[in-house]
């Protein structure tokens, strides 16, 4: 109890003040439960050097909690985003985030502010952010191409390196794509109040070897071992992509695109009935989620919408359908009343063009939210989010970075945009940790108040779109394919 009671109340210092001061004192908790906690989280890393008081008290959890609830109670309830893209000074080697309000109604932003730019990151094809929304404030990068992880506050530009890793097998030996067995993502520990990342992967010199590790943010000391043993054969369904996180579990979705079907079989069962593989952050354990046969044949991805873990049925290319389905049990896991349900079911074919055509393309279409007015918005590899209205089985774009940026390409693994949440929370619990390796980011934060307005006339066709007669004979080719293959 009595730790409870000390963490729920800021740190108090004493601070040192001249005795025969004439001039009123405001009180500690005044300045910085009522002041400090209303500045732009990117000056708060300048105030905590000011004194070892204030360092302790702008580091504090109750700092965080103030500030995050003060944010909530002035809120209009757009969602933000974030985007990230090469930055316009910069160059290929340049990543600069940006971050907008969205409105539901079609309307759009006009403008957008820039987070942070990273002077040695590069951005044009293989930086991706895992999640589609940051865990605790906190975002992890991942740059393929040089094989390194960041955990980053985009709101701060505070970020930490994580340390070298084993390299994981690929499902091909011979591509240097981004796809490898392996998956890496970012978790909360509320009880212990520190962050960790989990990392589950297949091991590149010693093929079939499964491992997971841990990292901590705050302990440090490397990776270690989880306490759980991998069930056999998952790491055969990872191809790169990023784990969900949410109430304490990561889940991770078996992808059997790459395995035949008498592998896929054995794997994970004839009817398939294990495709939902979860974590405890605080055991450490390995478990399986019950998902219903005719759901488990169709997910292609998971995600959180809502505070709730969501299975994407994408059958755009093959029957021009869509659905999200959101799973119950994530709070209790083990809970006997945990079930799934359809939140909404799009058929493209209902929309009118050019919509129909537009919400077909791109490799993914992943939720983000639901919007005060109850649409759910979905954002698209293409660097576009669309606005569903289940009622009038309507969908509205409400974002396309084309009117702000020069975009990149089709990212591989994941989506150039996510759910930004401006925080405070200090990277790795504001310890400086010895024995930190991998380079430093050179992170230049975005000036308050400067904003990117919208380009008007911007094409939002991307050069290497395909064309309609093209994308047309793919759709019918994967059609095909799909048919043989459950067949």
């Amino acid at each position: 109890m009595a730790e409870s009671e000390e963490a729920s109340t800021p740190p108090r210092p004493p601070c040192k003040r001249p005795r025969h001061a004439d001039h009123p004192v405001l009180p500690d908790d005044l300045v910085v439960g009522h002041i400090l906690a209303r500045v732009p989280a990117a000056a708060i890393v300048r105030l905590r050097a000011v004194c070892r008081a204030w360092r302790a008290a702008l580091t504090s959890d109750h700092f965080v909690r103030v500030r995050r609830a003060l944010r909530t109670a002035t809120d209009d309830g757009r969602p933000e985003i974030v985007f990230f893209a090469p930055a316009a000074a910069g160059g290929s080697a340049t990543a600069a985030f940006y971050t907008c309000k969205l409105a539901s109604d079609g309307s759009g932003s006009s403008a957008a502010r820039e987070l942070v730019t990273v002077g040695n990151l590069p951005a044009e094809d293989d930086l991706v952010v895992l999640t589609t929304k940051p865990c605790n404030g906190l975002t992890l990068l991942f740059q393929a191409s040089s094989s390194e992880y960041y955990v980053c506050n985009l709101s701060t530009g505070e970020h930490v390196s994580l340390p070298p890793y084993a390299a994981a097998a690929k499902p091909d030996p011979y591509d240097d794509g981004a796809y490898v067995r392996s998956s890496t993502g970012l978790g909360f520990g509320p009880a212990a109040g520190e962050h960790k990342v989990v990392r589950l992967y297949e091991e590149e010199k010693e093929r079939g070897q499964e491992r997971c590790e841990m990292y901590s943010l705050v302990s440090g000391g490397g990776w270690r071992p989880s306490a759980g043993r991998v069930p056999p054969g998952v790491t055969r369904c990872l191809e790169g992509r990023s784990p969900v996180f949410l109430d304490g579990c990561f889940y991770w979705h078996m992808d059997t695109a790459r395995l035949g079907a008498v592998e896929a079989s054995i794997l994970l069962g004839s009817p398939p009935v294990r495709v939902i593989l979860s974590l405890s952050l605080a055991t450490e354990q390995f478990g399986w989620i019950p998902t219903p046969e005719e759901l488990a044949r169709e997910v292609s991805h998971l995600a959180e919408l809502d505070g709730s873990l969501c299975a994407v049925v994408d059958l755009r290319l093959v029957a021009e359908e869509y659905e999200l389905w959101t799973w119950s049990g994530a709070a209790a896991p083990s809970s006997p009343s945990a079930s799934w349900s359809r939140r909404c079911r799009i058929s493209l074919t209902s929309l009118e063009r050019p919509m129909r055509d537009e919400l077909g393309l791109g490799l993914r279409v992943l939720p983000l939210c639901t919007s005060p007015d109850g649409k759910v918005l979905l954002a698209t590899s293409r660097h576009k989010v669309y606005a569903y209205d289940a009622g009038s089985n309507r969908v509205d774009t409400v974002f396309s970075m084309h009117h702000w940026v020069d975009v990149p390409v089709e990212p591989a693994l994941m989506l150039n945009i996510a759910l930004h949440e401006e925080s405070v929370v200090a990277v790795g619990g504001g310890r400086r940790r010895r024995g930190d390796v991998g380079r430093r980011l050179k992170m230049e934060v975005g000036k308050s108040g400067v904003v990117v307005g919208k380009r008007a006339g911007r094409l939002d066709r991307h050069p290497s779109d395909p064309k309609p007669e093209a994308f047309q004979m793919m759709k019918r080719m994967i059609g095909l394919a799909q048919i043989l293959f459950h067949n």
